[in-house]
């Protein structure tokens, strides 16, 4: 059992929407319902640029979390990247989420140019890109030297208030380096394929959560409690018969027995007080307390989070 224990929130990821107005209106009826944070993704392919979308949603709620889950690391130079956020946080005041990862997605790499890594080298690739940005971040300044990038006297102008860091996986390496750099760690399949395919089922499972949990908790040590553990929903759906629901889409989806894929933390399927019973004991039994649900489920999930937001 974990003893770390943070109250519930929720998030829903958005990758845009079919033009400005209707994105608009999904920030604020994000807001409207109570979620905790409107984060979006970072891809290349037909989702709309991550910074632009949150600098337009920043003008038209006033309360919730903006973030990005997650800015491919491997896409921009840190210091470049430092001054679009800083801005960011200058539109939103307290409000942002800055969510880092090492780009598993082996097209987003190809579209834009650049040669797709193998994992480790993208995550060491990341550590250093965070490494600098939140000197920047912090200090000031930074300069850098590394394998990956370097800076020479980079400034850290404008000055922006202090912000969440997110950063997740689902392997060990990626794991331990967001715990060194984040408040919020991401608790995923591993996603090793570099496609979008069921690949990452045998990953899935609630036992391989387990040994997630324990590797973060072995990084982190005492910092465990400081900690709030998140997982993105790879399938939400509020229906009245979960188990039908498991044999008919999610074993197809996780390529998983309908059991274990309705077992698996990356899958909130049921009716309301059957969803409510399981974030209490995934939260008993992982510690993850802050749950983001694609922006489909938007309004179906809404009742979820009335029930159980700040519990």
């Amino acid at each position: 059992m974990n003893t770390t224990r943070h109250p519930f929130r929720f998030g829903v990821l958005a990758g845009g929407a079919k033009d400005a107005a209707t994105w608009r209106e999904q920030a604020r009826r994000t807001e409207e319902l109570g979620y905790s944070a409107l984060l979006v993704p970072d891809h290349m392919g037909q989702e709309w640029g991550p910074l632009v979308s949150l600098a337009l949603a920043a003008e038209h709620t006033s309360r919730i979390a903006l973030g990005t889950l997650m800015l491919a690391a491997n896409l921009r130079q840190p210091a470049v990247l430092y001054k679009e956020l800083a801005t960011l946080e200058l539109a939103a005041p307290g409000r942002l989420e800055i969510g880092l990862g090492a780009g598993w997605l082996a097209t987003d790499a190809t579209r834009a140019g650049l040669p797709f890594e193998p994992a480790g080298a993208r995550i060491r690739r990341l550590d250093e890109a965070v490494s600098i940005i939140r000197r920047l971040w912090d200090e000031g300044t930074a300069t850098h030297d590394g394998d990956y990038f370097s800076a020479a006297g980079a400034v850290g102008e404008p000055r922006p208030n202090p912000v969440r860091w997110a950063m997740g996986g689902g392997g060990p390496q990626m794991l331990r380096t967001a715990v060194r750099h984040a408040d919020i760690v991401s608790l995923s399949a591993r996603l090793s394929s570099g496609r979008k395919d069921n690949s990452f089922g045998a990953s899935a499972t609630a036992e391989r959560f387990d040994e997630r949990v324990r590797w973060v908790r072995e990084a982190a040590g005492a910092r465990i409690h400081d900690i709030e553990l998140q997982t993105l929903l790879f399938a939400a759906a509020v229906v009245p018969d979960s188990a039908r629901y498991a044999d008919r889409v999610l074993s197809r989806m996780f390529g998983l027995p309908a059991e274990e894929a309705l077992d698996s933390p990356l899958a909130l399927v049921g009716n309301a007080d059957e969803i409510c019973e399981r974030l209490h004991v995934r939260r008993e039994r992982y510690g993850i307390s802050y749950w983001v649900v694609p922006a489909a489920q938007l309004e179906s999930f809404a009742p979820i989070v009335a029930r159980m937001a700040g519990k």
